[in-house]
């Protein structure tokens, strides 16, 4: 997912808005809904914090935002967002007119365009793959499943663990040695 976060031109039209999508749905698990739900007011400067409204939960998550994501979000907002006024309040715009803000299925097309493009062979080109990785990177960093599930937005496990795929390489790091059962000298076998 960071080769195909790296390889998007951010001059090319709406390069900065897609790098700034794509970007917030890998490294903080965001559905489209939540993307596109985003408003300039949902981010808090001084804090570094990001405010979502989890729609499927009807929930406000928070999220501390790294460095690097305000730099791509002000970098956003500078070249590609605050040129085209205030007349809308959403965070993220279509590129071409009319204008007004994107829709929750744009974020599938940019995600399919922006891969294409990079040239990426990616088995099922859905979006949805930013919220397995983003899981999985978790996972894989000791974080705990409830915990990986609040900040997906799911109410079950079951939702989660679908996001959770195995990761057979990393089972057999952690595997334990089978002993070898050997039956005694003259013992009958069944």
């Amino acid at each position: 997912m960071q080769a195909l976060i790296r390889s998007i031109d951010v001059h090319s039209r709406a390069g900065y808005r897609d790098h700034c999508i794509l970007h917030l749905m890998a490294h903080y698990g965001l559905r489209p809904s939540e993307v596109v739900a985003l408003r300039m007011d949902s981010i808090d400067w001084d804090a570094a914090v990001l405010h979502v409204v989890q729609r499927k939960t009807r929930s406000d998550l928070f999220l501390p935002l790294a460095p690097q994501t305000l730099h791509i979000l002000r970098r956003y907002l500078d070249s590609e967002r605050l040129p085209h006024g205030t007349d809308h309040p959403e965070l993220f715009l279509r590129a071409r007119c009319p204008s007004g803000p994107i829709e929750r299925w744009a974020i599938g097309d940019i995600f399919k365009k922006r891969v294409r493009e990079a040239g990426i062979k990616l088995p099922g080109r859905n979006v949805y793959r930013l919220r397995h990785t983003f899981a999985m990177r978790l996972l894989t960093r000791g974080v705990g499943v409830k915990a990986i599930g609040d900040l997906l937005g799911h109410r079950s496990l079951e939702s989660t663990c679908a996001y959770l795929r195995l990761d057979v390489e990393m089972l057999r790091g952690v595997a334990l040695d089978v002993p070898q059962h050997r039956p005694r000298q003259g013992a009958c076998h069944a």
